[in-house]
């Protein structure tokens, strides 16, 4: 059956034996290969209504639900008079509409059991650990719990109790404050004593303030999953098993024993801001919850009627000391401990009345973004440029194992790069945001956290300074929290972070192990790397993990909020530009460009509608780039939400096939190679910069639901654009929208 076979296919085959032997047979064969084509920027899918939209909401005027506490204490202040009762430290307060808000709920209803009173009624809800107790049983206590004394002083702008739990005798400070249209909550660590054999598990601040009875009242629960989420009150929700309760900033990774990190993962989109709020009347009265101190270590919570006897409320909880499992031999038997000492937690939370149009969720987003005007950022971001920034993000080197050895593979040069962006530029996109991910000769995967020098095989510092005169910003990628396996810079023995458990934070991939750095050695490497990558002429670095990767270095004593601010520190002090990915609030004051934007909330089937909280807060002040569009399931709608969202379009490039990132940490890019892309790069872009490039350097002021699909949002240069979601074509004051398409319209065209 052999005799058809010449030599020639005797040494081909025997040349390809011998290349698959050494493990680089599969760049004979992958360069032929095309992408995975992009979908169709003219496919006008159906339009299916989900909560992935924002919806119409009721007009329906809220009615008071209680009337006020005639035996309570009056006390006046700077927001008025404030009702208090001395027994749950609860309180209501009138606002300017005459509503009337409470901080508990109408408990004197005959149906409700004495103990879900006395928990609905109370400040503050304490749950603590026995430590005398051989499993650590936890104790709840409110402020009727037997034995419990408060000690309260009456002040100008409120009040201060000092509270003594009866069961637990654990001494706790709350501080009241009522000034202008701020409710201010705190309790300073300073003042808790727990001295005793109850040790503090977490503490819930006011869990009933705003709480809403089955449908009694129009509005509904804001929380920032994701880009932001609501909850109506009289939406008719399925029953749940559980409420909802998200640690803000993401699950604390220190207290497992998973030796695989990266299948710890929470479910949904993570918590990016320490925010939340509830509406009782749409455009007639909300109250907006910011968590100023203590977030590290905070929760939000969310009760649902069906258990809560019947009341909707959404609250912030923050932990000081959580159980772990210790393990005790190879085998992985385990003991129960308990965290011996209490997170450093101030708690301070700003309670914001809001009114009338500002009784919303973009009146919520609005009061956020002059919170961080004050605090945070100090001008706003002005582009020069006429058309919007395009984020076009290059993989250099990536790296592969062979039988024998490790091969590089080459995915763009700098020059390869370089006539990407002119061919860009040719088509009119010129204001570019590139980065170049894998510049050195580890590449992508197993770089971290070693970043010295350029590879020879990408090209030299007189190509990189080509690519920064060509585009607006030219970035390095890099990452500093994390250290592959493959990578040196580093002593796995000496310089890595461990869990409570000493079990070292390890993330396992197919081709390396990722770990994460103590605190001192992320600060030693990034000093270094910043001196070394000085040497090119580029805008900044491009950071990952950074941005929302938090973990406690406790073999050092070291914890989240030192954690924080070491990395504001360091970030602080780069004279450069910085860009991080997925980043969460305590950084946004460091960075000039935010990747990886949210453009969903979790989705949860409790949830009615996602809102762009959070790019209503910072448009204005940073660029916002959305995840690659190379990816995007249905392109049409997810360039929609860009416009709507007020975020610019991103794409991965490179010179090669996305095939050759086979069997590589890159796997998953199915499409990246730059001739295929090309097309729908530019009609992506054109898209999106035909609407955006009006109010680029705008801040969003309103966003109203026309119908069902259609989006209007307005801007503070007289600039509005009309979204239409659906697949049908609509009318908007006379002119028509075509199906996933938009109208902008200058409403002050004579300026």
């Amino acid at each position: 059956m052999f005799k058809h076979i010449s030599i020639k296919h005797v040494m081909i085959l025997s040349l390809t034996f011998v290349l698959t032997w050494l493990g680089v047979s599969q760049l004979l064969y992958a360069t032929s290969l095309v992408d995975t084509p992009l979908p169709s920027f003219e496919v006008i899918s159906p339009f299916v209504d989900s909560n992935k939209y924002t919806h119409l909401k009721t007009d329906e005027i809220a009615q008071n639900q209680q009337s006020i506490n005639l035996n309570a204490t009056v006390i006046s202040t700077d927001s008025g008079t404030i009702y208090l009762d001395e027994e749950s430290l609860s309180f209501q307060i009138m606002n300017g509409n005459g509503y009337v808000w409470s901080s508990t709920i109408d408990y004197e209803q005959p149906d409700f059991p004495n103990s879900f009173k006395q928990r609905a009624r109370s400040a503050i809800i304490v749950e603590s650990y026995n430590i005398d107790s051989s499993n650590y049983a936890i104790t709840e206590e409110n402020l009727f719990t037997a034995g419990t004394t408060v000690d309260t002083t009456i002040n100008s702008q409120g009040f201060v109790s000092e509270i003594r739990f009866g069961k637990s005798n654990i001494l706790i400070q709350l501080e009241v404050s009522f000034i202008d249209d701020q409710i201010i909550v705190q309790i300073p660590q300073a003042a808790i004593d727990e001295s005793g054999n109850f040790k503090i598990s977490s503490i819930k601040v006011y869990p009933y303030f705003g709480a809403v009875h089955e449908a009694d009242i129009p509005g509904y629960v804001f929380l920032p999953d994701g880009i932001g989420a609501l909850i109506d009150y009289k939406a008719e929700n399925p029953l749940v098993n559980t409420n909802y309760q998200k640690e803000i900033y993401d699950r604390n990774i220190g207290y497992n024993i998973e030796p695989n990190l990266s299948t710890f993962t929470s479910g949904g989109t993570h918590i990016y801001a320490p925010v939340f709020g509830f509406v009782h009347g749409v455009n007639q009265n909300a109250v907006f919850a910011n968590i100023t101190s203590g977030a590290e270590y905070g929760l939000i919570n969310v009760y649902y009627p069906a258990r809560t006897r019947g009341y909707k409320t959404v609250f912030s909880e923050f932990v000081y000391r959580k159980p772990y499992k210790q393990p005790i031999d190879k085998v992985g038997n385990t003991i129960a401990l308990l965290q011996s000492y209490p997170n450093e937690i101030d708690i301070t939370i700003e309670y914001n009345l809001l009114e009338n149009e500002q009784a919303n969720y973009v009146g919520m987003a609005k009061e956020y973004r002059s919170y961080l005007e004050e605090n945070i950022f100090s001008d706003l971001n002005m582009n020069s440029y006429s058309n919007v920034p395009l984020k076009l993000e290059t993989i250099g080197i990536e790296k592969v194992d062979g039988v024998l050895f490790t091969k590089s593979i080459v995915m763009t040069t700098l020059s390869d790069f370089s006539q990407m962006i002119t061919e860009l530029e040719s088509e009119g996109i010129d204001h570019i945001v590139a980065n170049i991910n894998g510049f050195t000769a580890k590449g992508v995967t197993w770089s971290a956290p070693n970043y010295e020098k350029l590879s020879s095989k990408l090209g030299n510092k007189a190509d990189l300074i080509a690519i920064s005169n060509q585009v607006s910003d030219l970035y390095l990628t890099t990452d500093y929290l994390m250290a592959s396996s493959r990578s040196r810079g580093y002593n796995q023995y000496f310089d890595l972070a461990k869990k409570i458990s000493d079990q070292l934070y390890m993330f396992e991939s197919a081709t390396d192990t990722k770990y994460l750095l103590e605190y001192s050695k992320v600060r030693s490497i990034f000093n270094s790397s910043v001196d070394y990558l000085s040497l090119y002429d580029v805008s900044g670095l491009s950071i990952l993990s950074m941005g929302s990767l938090l973990y406690s270095d406790f073999n050092n004593q070291l914890y989240i909020k030192d954690q924080i601010t070491m990395m504001n520190e360091l970030l602080s002090t780069y004279e450069k530009k910085i860009a991080l990915y997925d980043v969460n609030a305590y950084l946004w004051g460091q960075i000039d460009a935010f990747y990886d934007f949210p453009m969903y909330s979790s989705q949860y089937v409790t949830f009615d509608d996602t809102v762009p909280f959070m790019s209503i807060a910072l448009s204005g002040y940073v660029d916002l780039f959305g995840s690659n569009a190379n990816f995007y399931p249905y392109a049409r709608d997810e360039l929609l939400r860009l416009i709507d969202f007020h975020v610019y379009p991103s794409f991965i490039i490179t010179e090669e096939s996305s095939k050759m990132l086979q069997k590589t940490g890159l796997e998953s890019i199915y499409s990246s190679k730059f001739s295929d892309l090309k097309p729908s790069i530019i009609a992506y872009y054109g898209f999106v910069n035909d609407a955006l490039k009006y109010v680029q350097n705008a801040q969003i002021i309103d966003r109203i639901v026309i119908s069902s699909g259609v989006i209007k949002v307005i801007y503070d240069n007289d600039y509005e654009i009309i979204i239409n979601y659906s697949s049908e074509t609509i009318t908007y004051e006379s002119q028509s929208i075509s199906p996933k398409n938009y109208l902008v319209i200058d409403s002050n065209p004579l300026d």
